[in-house]
């Protein structure tokens, strides 16, 4: 699952749940996170990250 936010409070949640974890997820958040939502299903038709990596080199 991931959350992202932007500095005026909008923010987005993406999960993937199935079956009896679908529905526990959904009562959670209705009870602990969300006055009203949207769902929105889509496709994903393209995906792509980046990972920093940093690389140390030592005089050995």
């Amino acid at each position: 699952m991931g959350h992202a936010q932007t500095p005026g409070g909008l923010g987005i949640t993406v999960g993937c749940f199935r079956g009896a974890e679908h529905r526990a997820a959904q009562e959670r958040g209705r009870a602990e996170w969300y006055e009203r939502y949207t769902l929105r299903v889509a496709k994903v038709e393209r995906s792509h990250g980046f990972t920093w990596v940093v690389v140390s080199f030592r005089d050995e």
